[in-house]
């Protein structure tokens, strides 16, 4: 197959030197498929070409990618998808060519391959990069797959901007409703923002990394490496006040192998951190909240990226650390409207249902049903574990206030009614009562996680059928 130079760049830069091979047969047609080679394993190759030239069927690349997407089940082959707007479409204005009903109504058609990369869920890993502005039909398989990167340039969205502006009258800037950093930052359809191909395409080989090939594996192991040298340590990175803010990715630096870390969805609900890294070698998924944003509190934004993240964890045996240092769920009209609690609850049902093991570790607080949010108590841990000056409990220091200014408290009784719930919540009496595992200190928290892993790897992997990823 003869390609032109900008798809046999893209591939230079995903695959391994010369592991491409086609299985399209036309030269520099619409569709570029076949497999290749990512870190020494085959992944499924389909590619739109915005430079194809000559006339196309457009019903009979449908059928090349179909057959793309059986060969990638079929051989356990995770799926990179290329996505980009072809030559023979326009993006600023709605074409309706009657040649396109085929692909419509037709049980082979766009419909099909909607269906086909919703099959693979859970399958085989799907990532997707848009490199351009695309529309309508294009768009469905890319958010279909498990991540989502976009080059700043591109764009997504169900109608064209000359639709939008007839159907709806709204005069927005394109990339107002469609752009990539919208995506990134609003929507949270974009896992990944970038700004180069170079970069897009590094970051579809360092998620692939952390990935089996199929549901069937477990993730691959990686040569260990210590943590950052020189880390200060954690004490003097977690401030004493629980309402004081600080980042969380800096307890992360502390105990992960150094240079593992891959951020999912870094720009859209900021409050919650969601990201594969290492210790040991091992992979592990990350769920943590941070108190730089917003507090740490969990909003239905939250909350979605939260299951997202834990079910695509789920689908391919990837264990779970979370670091709890949370404040609860946001409460009031704007929240309540929003659908809060629905998105609690969807939360609570995907932590509840995880097939993987997850580890709770509460870093300074976990109030309310916040501590449940982040797998912990009821929601079988396979260790629930806190730092020596963590504080568990329903009441967080403002609703002690609101209670004592409710019942009309003095400041000494107020005073007193704060220790006393700070002695009935130290974590040392719940390691005694049993509803604890055990308290840890700051220093240990890589053996803490070291030993989970281990646990888990060491342990052979039965898992017959697909368990799928919400696609949220």
């Amino acid at each position: 197959m003869l390609l032109n130079p900008l798809m046999t760049h893209r591939l230079a830069l995903l695959l391994d030197p010369g592991s491409f091979v086609p299985q399209c047969t036309a030269d520099n047609g619409e569709l570029i498929g076949g497999t290749g080679i990512i870190g020494g394993r085959r992944v499924c190759i389909i590619a739109i070409n915005p430079e194809a030239q000559g006339p196309v069927d457009a019903f009979a690349v449908l059928q090349q990618e179909l057959a793309l997407l059986d060969m990638a089940e079929e051989q356990h082959l995770p799926l990179i998808h290329l996505a980009d707007r072809p030559g023979r479409v326009a993006m600023d204005t709605t074409a309706i060519p009657l040649t396109i009903m085929q692909t419509f109504i037709d049980s082979r058609g766009a419909g099909r391959v909607f269906a086909r990369f919703a099959h693979l869920s859970g399958v085989v890993p799907r990532i997707a990069v848009v490199f351009s502005p695309i529309a309508t039909t294009l768009t469905y398989p890319v958010v279909e797959c498990d991540a989502v990167v976009m080059m700043d340039r591109a764009g997504m969205s169900l109608a064209r901007p000359d639709m939008v502006r007839l159907m709806t009258g709204d005069q927005s800037p394109y990339e107002e409703y469609a752009g990539a950093g919208m995506h990134a930052g609003i929507s949270g359809t974009c896992d990944k923002l970038v700004f180069s191909e170079k970069d897009a395409l590094d970051w579809v080989r360092k998620y692939l990394a952390f990935f089996p090939s199929h549901f069937t594996e477990k993730p691959p192991v990686a040569q260990p490496h210590p943590p950052e040298p020189n880390y200060p340590k954690l004490r003097s990175i977690i401030p004493d006040d629980p309402d004081q803010q600080y980042d969380m990715h800096e307890v992360l630096d502390s105990f992960i192998d150094a240079g593992s870390f891959l951020e999912h969805r870094a720009r859209y609900a900021r409050e919650v951190i969601t990201a594969f890294a290492r210790v040991k070698g091992n992979v592990v998924a990350i769920i943590a909240n941070n108190p730089e944003q917003k507090g740490g509190i969990l909003f239905t934004e939250s909350c979605r990226k939260m299951a997202a993240f834990a079910s695509l964890c789920d689908a391919f045996n990837i264990p779970i650390v979370f670091l709890a240092d949370i404040p609860g769920f946001m409460v009031g009209k704007s929240a309540e409207q929003a659908g809060i609690i629905h998105h609690g609850a969807l939360v609570f049902s995907t932590i509840a249902n995880l097939s993987v093991p997850h580890l709770c570790i509460v870093v300074r607080k976990a109030y309310t049903a916040g501590l449940y949010a982040m797998g912990g108590a009821g929601f079988d841990p396979e260790r629930f574990v806190a730092f020596p000056d963590a504080s568990i409990t329903i009441y967080g220091p403002k609703a002690i206030q609101l209670l004592a200014r409710e019942s009309g408290a003095s400041v000494a009784e107020l005073f007193t009614m704060t220790n006393r719930i700070k002695e009935n919540c130290n974590v040392q009496k719940y390691v005694e009562s049993g509803q604890l595992d055990a308290v840890i200190g700051e220093d240990d928290i890589r053996t803490e996680v070291e030993q989970f892993l281990k646990n888990y790897y060491e342990k052979p992997l039965v898992r017959s059928i697909p368990r799928r990823v919400l696609c949220i």
